[in-house]
C-alpha cells in the first residue's frame, strides 16, 4: 500500500530513526514499509500515525478528485473534494 509517511515525516521534520525509536523497532523496518519492500499492516500505520502525531487518514493517498487540506499554520484539516 502506498502511503504518505515520508511526505508527512518530512513536513514535520521527523527522521525515520526517530519514528523507529518511538515504536521500538529498527529504522530499516520503517524504511521498508515506506518503500514498499515490506507490506504495511493497518496497525503499523496506526503506530506510525501515533509517532508522527497525526491522523491515519493523513498518511493515506487520495484519488484525483480529492486532496489533503491544511490550514495556514500547516495543521491538517482533512480530505476534501477539489
Amino acid at each position: 500500500m502506498k502511503t504518505r509517511v515520508k511526505e508527512i515525516a518530512d513536513k514535520k521534520d521527523v527522521k525515520f530513526v526517530e519514528i523507529a525509536k518511538k515504536l521500538n523497532i529498527s529504522s530499516q523496518s520503517v524504511t521498508n514499509w515506506t518503500t514498499g519492500q515490506r507490506q504495511m499492516k493497518l496497525d503499523d500505520l496506526e503506530k506510525i500515525a501515533f509517532a508522527l502525531n497525526c491522523e491515519v487518514a493523513e498518511l493515506l493517498p487520495v484519488g484525483p478528485d480529492y486532496a489533503h487540506f491544511y490550514d495556514e499554520n500547516g495543521i491538517w484539516q482533512g480530505i476534501r473534494r477539489k
